[in-house]
């Protein structure tokens, strides 16, 4: 018959089950430990803010911030009415972000009169001469142009005092109520790096620009790391100064005047006046101008040798 354990035994069994108890526990604590030690070697730090660790952000690209402008020079020469195209790259020295769009239209109009005399010394004789807006910047588009339609009934001369100035002559019909060299045109803009672009239809110059040449804020941050090329695509919608509209030939006395083209000539300081030795337009109008696009923002100017961006 068996005795039940003595008080001492029990005791004994007891102290036995707590020391293996706490033998246990000690062996989970170490194992907790290691686990610890070991998340700790693999965290992995996150940018300012939180987020994915594998994202980028702006702020976190290393180097100093400039203040840049980014242009291109696109010639738009008379009679040009096709796709012009620019290219800029992003130089090396690191990435440049784009805060807003911008675009100016300078004119370098010029003009060649024939003296349309047959005979004496100056007969036959060429001049080139600038007209009145050369080297002046003009509006990218014709949304602002309020005096579109506005009537006049008779021609305009105006003579300076004391009556001598004749020569400024304005024909009712041709004279323009837009402003001289004003350009009108869309732009499809893409990264020819990664050809994706900024917009899914070529976006009209009087939406690149607001008001008349204040900047175009961005929608967002536009990031172009160093070695991109920035793609300018612009699409004159009519030549410089058109003639669409102007009438020709209805001047009593002699049947050429007003010439097809002399729509912009009171603006740009060309006698339009009849001359009877004339028997073709004695004047050669070239608008030529230049468009300048781009954008503005910040170079992050990098030291040799840096991680790309």
């Amino acid at each position: 018959m068996n005795q039940p354990p003595s008080p001492q035994q029990q005791i004994n069994y007891a102290v036995s089950q707590a020391k293996s108890a706490n033998d246990k526990a000690d062996a989970a604590n170490k194992s907790l430990e290691a686990i610890a030690a070991l998340l700790k070697q693999t965290t992995v730090s996150r940018p300012i803010g939180g987020g994915p660790p594998n994202i980028q952000y702006i702020e976190n690209i290393p180097g100093r911030r400039v203040p840049f402008d980014f242009l291109a020079t696109i010639p738009l020469g008379a009679n040009f009415n096709t796709v012009a195209q620019s290219v800029i790259q992003v130089s090396q020295e690191g990435p440049f972000v784009a805060v807003s769009r911008y675009a100016i239209f300078l004119s370098q109009y010029q003009l060649q009169y024939t003296n349309p005399a047959t005979s004496g010394p100056s007969a036959g004789a060429k001049a080139t001469f600038f007209g009145r807006s050369y080297g002046r910047y003009r509006p990218i588009h014709s949304a602002n142009d309020i005096m579109d339609g506005m009537e006049r009934s008779e021609a305009q001369q105006q003579q300076a005092f004391p009556g001598t100035g004749a020569p400024h002559i304005l024909s009712p019909s041709n004279g323009s109520t837009f402003r001289s060299m004003q350009t009108d045109f869309t732009v499809k803009f893409l990264n020819a790096g990664s050809s994706f672009p900024r917009s899914n239809e070529p976006v009209p110059s009087a939406f690149w620009t607001s008001q008349i040449n204040k900047a175009f804020d961005l929608g967002a941050l536009d990031v172009f790391e160093r070695g991109e090329q920035l793609q300018f695509n612009v699409q004159p919608l009519h030549v410089n100064n058109p003639a669409y509209g102007n009438i020709q030939g209805f001047a009593s006395g002699n049947a050429l005047y007003p010439f097809l083209a002399s729509g912009w000539d009171y603006i740009e300081g060309i006698n339009d006046a009849v001359n009877g030795d004339a028997t073709v337009d004695p004047v050669v109008r070239l608008p030529d101008g230049i468009l300048i696009i781009g954008f503005h923002g910040y170079r992050i100017v990098q030291p040799a040798g840096s991680g790309q961006s």
